[in-house]
């Protein structure tokens, strides 16, 4: 099988994309964890609902939300729920995404 095709391999250079763009988004990687600590227990929600009500410094690329939304997950501080519903931004064309649940 060819490298093009390896979900490990794939998964890594993810990784590594989400990683850079955060290390190019200091301020706003920081900010972004906070407001996800400071979510109430219990809170359900999608990225989405963060990014319309943020007041913080802006990421200065548009992938930085979700490294740092991923970021969280990966911190076992928002839980994935199996309910999808769909994305209201304009940008989004209502693609459907996974609620979560802060921890």
């Amino acid at each position: 099988m060819s490298d093009e095709f390896n979900l490990e391999n794939s998964r890594d250079l993810r990784d590594a994309g989400m990683a850079l763009v955060m290390d190019h988004n200091e301020t706003f990687k920081e900010q972004f964890a906070r407001v996800i600590d400071q979510l109430p227990s219990g809170w359900t929600g999608t990225c989405e609902d963060i990014r319309r009500d943020w007041t913080g410094s802006r990421p200065h690329h548009r992938n930085a939300w979700g490294a740092c939304w991923n970021a969280a997950k990966k911190r076992k501080q928002l839980i994935e729920l199996p309910v999808r519903v769909a994305m209201t931004a304009k940008k989004s064309h209502a693609r459907r995404t996974n609620l979560h649940r802060k921890a």
